[in-house]
């Protein structure tokens, strides 16, 4: 795994990591990989984050529950995002980073795709005023890209050997703009997670 401009991060006061979702190791992956440089606090479906198999670890590593069930109430469910608004607004003044997947799921195509409704980062960067962002792409990992692997293996006939991946992490230069329509806003993300692509 190689990351491009991981200093990048070093000057963050604290602030929003925006992802884009390729695998279930994208969040452990980022937290070790991330962690001589900044300490990343993932956020998590809500029922993942309460499974019982999973709540201990998940615990322990500062993950943040977000969203929440369907099957709850609409006021229910509007209690749950504000206090949620709330634990990532505390992390962030406190000078760490959140890490949030905008597209809610594992992509099962080669772009990513954000759904235009949406809006966990949309509301995020709209609740925290000047929150800095960043934006990292994950390449060579998602089973719906090309994978490209070393020759360490071939001389005893096998032809693949560790997979190559690579985190980019930009900073945009123009920041991302919340008080465009939600689905522009997401369209705009979108965009930039496909770079390259």
């Amino acid at each position: 795994v190689s990351i491009a401009d991981k200093a990048k991060l070093q000057d963050m006061p604290g602030g929003l990591i925006l992802c884009s979702h390729v695998s279930r190791h994208d969040a452990p992956m980022m937290c070790a990989m991330l962690y001589a440089t900044r300490r990343v606090r993932p956020a998590v479906k809500y029922d993942e984050y309460y499974s019982p198999l999973q709540w201990f670890p998940l615990m322990i590593a500062g993950c943040v529950p977000m969203s929440s069930p369907k099957s709850w109430s609409p006021e229910r469910r509007k209690a749950q995002k504000e206090r949620a608004l709330g634990a990532l607004r505390r992390i962030i003044e406190a000078g760490n980073i959140v890490l949030l997947f905008p597209a809610g799921k594992l992509k099962t195509q080669r772009k990513e795709i954000i759904e235009p409704h949406f809006s966990g980062a949309y509301d995020t960067i709209a609740a925290l005023d000047n929150v800095p962002v960043a934006v990292i792409r994950i390449r060579g990992l998602s089973p719906h890209e090309e994978h490209k692997h070393d020759l360490f293996w071939t001389f005893i006939g096998r032809r693949k050997g560790r997979r190559h991946v690579l985190i980019d992490i930009e900073i945009p230069e123009t920041p991302l703009d919340a008080t465009l329509p939600l689905a522009e806003f997401n369209a705009e993300l979108e965009r930039r997670f496909n770079v390259g692509l």
